[in-house]
């Protein structure tokens, strides 16, 4: 009985941690997230305009929904396919590439400290003014600053074409390598939960795999990988929403613009839900993927 009391208040003392921790995200919801979040359903089935007396307002129903998927015949080519496949290509990539960083950190070397500091680095700086400066001085600049690479592989896409690939594989190897920065830059918070979950791995396990014979690529397969399955959805998910919130998001800028430059705010609030939405079902839908690929082991 006392062993009883003395856990549910172990519980109490963690779930009151556990919302002092939500604490401040709880206060920005309700502040700072809500109501604009409120404005943004009532401009999307508005139609505005500035008269002598101020703004005015007038329900159209969804018309600012399907404006642009139905009377604007570039918004498919220009915004919504290219963000598609920038995601499509980024997020395995950066999901591949944290992993391998994670297991070559996690190994025991010289200079292991600052190794692991250097990849976090990024996610000190990403929000500053340090990334925009690093992109307008990129090492091969173009018309359009959105479109400058820090390193940019011009003769990947000869080679590539010159051996005779398909000009889909080659564009697809040409963005990779183009965006390979970003890629690095993106990754620390991923590399960062694949180091603990390898951390987590016991050596006992590895030292009786060797025995028993295991090659390093069976280790790989059948300890680190079914150990690191749950991190590796959490690291899909982040990366999903890291992807769909960041600020070089294609689609992001066009929402920006709609309403900047163009001065729709019905259309742009609209553009915004939509996107909120089909963001949230493709993270839904990866998740439901990903998660029946997860293996949780049972150290009781």
């Amino acid at each position: 009985m006392a062993g009883k009391k003395k856990l549910n208040k172990m519980r109490r003392r963690e779930a009151k941690i556990g919302y002092a921790f939500i604490s401040v995200w709880l206060v920005g919801l309700v502040f700072l997230f809500l109501r604009p979040l409120g404005m943004a359903f009532y401009y999307a089935f508005q139609e505005m305009s500035i008269t002598t007396e101020g703004m005015t307002y007038k329900f159209i129903g969804l018309e600012n929904f399907i404006y642009k998927f139905r009377d604007d015949i570039y918004f498919f080519d220009s915004t919504v396919w290219p963000g598609l496949s920038k995601f499509v290509i980024e997020v395995p990539i950066c999901v591949i590439f944290s992993l391998f960083i994670a297991i070559v950190l996690n190994q025991k070397f010289k200079g292991r400290t600052f190794a692991r500091a250097l990849f976090f680095l990024p996610v000190i700086i990403t929000s500053g003014i340090a990334i925009q400066v690093l992109r307008s001085y990129g090492l091969d600049t173009s018309m359009e600053t959105e479109n400058t690479y820090l390193f940019a592989s011009n003769g990947v896409a000869n080679i590539l074409s010159s051996a005779g690939l398909p000009m889909a594989v080659v564009d697809v190897f040409t963005q990779i390598s183009n965006r390979i920065f970003d890629i690095v830059w993106m990754s620390g918070i991923q590399i960062i939960l694949y180091l603990s979950g390898l951390q987590g791995i016991p050596a006992a396990e590895y030292e009786a795999a060797q025995i028993e014979g295991a090659t390093a690529w069976e280790c790989f397969w059948k300890i680190t990988w079914v150990r690191i399955s749950p991190i590796t959805l959490v690291v899909v998910v982040y990366s999903l929403i890291d992807s769909f919130t960041n600020v070089s998001n294609v689609m992001i800028k066009f929402i920006y613009e709609e309403y900047s430059l163009r001065g729709n705010l019905g259309g742009s609030s609209a553009l915004g839900l939509s996107y909120c939405l089909v963001a949230f079902l493709i993270i839904i839908v990866v998740y439901a993927v990903t998660a029946k690929h997860v293996f949780y082991v049972n150290e009781a």
